[in-house]
C-alpha cells in the first residue's frame, strides 16, 4: 500500500502522478453508462465530471478508489494481489480449471461471473418455467460485494470459486460486522460504519451496488422467487463468504414449487429447517401454522407434501413427486427415507432410487432432463403419460 499516503480509509487516499490517462477507457465508459442509468436526470457527458460527481475522484484527482474499480492494470496503481480469482471444481472437489482477472474491477467482475458455467433448470409446481441456474445480476452482485467490502491490508483478491453443478462461492479477506446477513433481510439492521468508506459510497452513488444492505436482502429475495435454496454465509474472523446454490435439491424448493413464493422470514425459517439448522419457537410456530412442519416425537421437521407420498408402492410415490415437477436423484432419495418403514442406509436407499428411476425410464415414462449421473433432473416424458400415470391417477380419485 505504499505510495498512497496514510489516509485512515486507504480506498481514499489520492495517488500521486496518476490522473485519467491512467484509467482504462473500457472500464470508464463501463462505470459511466451504470451512472447513467442509475442517474437519468443527470445530464453528465465529461467522463472526468462524471466520475467526480460519483465519488470516485477527490477534487479531480485519482483516488484508490478509483484505481481499484477502473485502474489500467499496467498502470501498477495498485497492488498486484488486487484482482478476481475463478476456480472450478469437479463433484470430487479436484481443481479442473481456473483464470485470474487482474484488470478494473469494474470489468473483471463482469468477467469473472461470466467464466461461471451457468445451464437452465426447469422449476416444477402450478406455473413451470425455465430458469437460469445463476442471475447473472446476482453473480456480478455479490462479486461487487466483495470488492467493496475487502480488507485490503490482508491482500485484495476476491476467490469465485463454482463448484460444477452445484453452487459459486464467493469469498473475501476480512470480518463481516456486528450483525448476521439474515437480519438484513428482515430489515431488523442497518448497515455500521466499516472499512472502505469511500470506496463503498463511490459504487453505490454510481449504481454498482444497491446502499444500506439491501443487496444481501435482492440475493435472498431472488432465490426464493426462483425456488432455489437460500444463500450461505461463512463468517470467521478473516474472511467472509457466501455459497449461491445454484442446484435445486432437497425438500425446499419442492415446498416452493407447491405453495408459491413465502415471506423471507418463513422462507429463511423454512430454509434452516430443512438443512438441519436451529429455528427459534417463534419460527417453529409459523411454520406449523402454515403446515409446513411438524415437531411430533420431539424432532423439528419440514413435513409438507409427506402425507401424499405416504400412500402406494415406491414406484407410485416416485411417479407422484416426479409429476409435482423435475427432481434429482438426491430428491427421490429424501422421499424414499421419509417413507421407509425399516432402517435403510444412504447407500441402500441410493440404489433403490437409481433402480426405480432406471425402470421408468426404460419404460419411457420418465427421462433424463439435464445433468450428469450424479446430479441429474429427471422428469415425466412431455405429452407422454403414460397407461400406468393415468390408472395410478384414476385409482386417486
Amino acid at each position: 500500500m505504499a505510495g498512497v499516503g496514510s489516509y485512515d480509509d486507504w480506498t481514499g487516499n489520492v495517488i500521486p502522478d496518476a490522473d485519467m490517462r491512467s484509467l482504462d477507457p473500457e472500464a470508464v465508459a463501463a462505470a459511466s453508462a451504470v451512472y447513467s442509468l442509475s442517474h437519468p436526470e443527470d445530464d453528465v457527458w465529461d467522463p472526468a465530471v462524471l466520475l467526480s460527481k460519483a465519488g470516485f475522484l477527490k477534487r479531480g484527482k485519482v483516488t484508490v478508489a478509483a484505481a481499484i474499480m477502473l485502474g489500467k492494470a499496467s498502470e501498477n496503481l495498485v497492488p498486484s494481489s488486487v484482482r478476481i480469482r475463478w476456480r472450478l471444481l469437479d463433484v470430487d472437489g479436484y481443481e479442473t480449471d481456473s483464470r485470474v482477472f487482474d484488470g478494473p474491477m469494474v470489468l473483471s467482475a463482469v468477467q469473472a461471473a461470466s467464466a461461471v458455467r451457468n445451464g437452465s433448470v426447469e422449476i416444477g409446481g402450478s406455473a413451470p418455467r425455465i430458469v437460469s441456474a445463476y442471475r447473472m445480476e446476482m453473480l456480478k452482485e455479490a462479486i461487487y460485494n466483495a470488492v467493496a467490502h475487502q480488507d485490503y491490508s490482508m491482500g485484495g483478491t476476491v476467490d469465485v470459486i463454482e463448484r460444477d453443478s452445484e453452487s459459486v462461492t464467493v469469498r473475501s479477506r476480512g470480518s463481516f460486522g456486528p450483525f448476521q446477513p439474515e437480519s438484513f433481510v428482515l430489515r431488523r439492521s442497518s448497515p455500521s460504519p466499516s472499512r472502505n468508506r469511500f470506496l463503498r459510497e463511490a459504487m453505490s452513488e454510481a449504481g454498482m451496488v444497491p446502499g444500506r444492505g439491501s443487496g444481501i436482502r435482492g440475493m435472498y429475495l431472488s432465490q426464493i422467487h426462483r425456488h432455489f435454496p437460500l444463500p450461505r454465509y461463512s463468517i470467521y474472523d478473516d474472511s467472509v463468504s457466501v455459497t449461491i446454490p445454484g442446484m435445486r435439491s432437497g425438500p425446499f424448493p419442492r415446498i416452493l414449487d407447491a405453495v408459491g413464493v413465502l415471506d423471507p422470514e418463513d422462507a429463511i425459517n423454512l430454509d434452516r429447517l430443512c438443512s438441519g439448522r436451529f429455528v427459534s419457537e417463534r419460527g417453529m410456530r409459523s411454520l406449523i401454522s402454515k403446515g409446513l412442519a411438524d415437531t411430533s416425537g420431539g424432532v423439528p421437521c419440514a413435513v409438507f407434501g409427506v402425507a401424499e407420498a405416504a400412500g402406494g408402492t415406491d414406484r407410485e410415490a416416485v411417479l407422484r413427486l416426479l409429476e409435482a415437477g423435475p427432481c434429482t436423484r438426491a430428491d427421490v432419495v429424501a422421499m424414499l427415507s421419509a417413507r421407509s418403514s425399516k432402517p435403510m442406509t444412504r447407500e441402500q436407499l441410493s440404489v433403490k432410487a437409481t433402480n426405480i428411476l432406471q425402470s421408468l425410464r426404460r419404460d419411457g415414462t420418465v427421462e433424463k432432463a439435464s445433468g450428469s449421473t450424479k446430479s441429474a433432473t429427471y422428469r415425466i416424458v412431455p405429452g407422454g403419460e403414460s397407461g400406468f400415470i393415468r390408472r395410478f391417477r384414476l385409482l386417486s380419485w
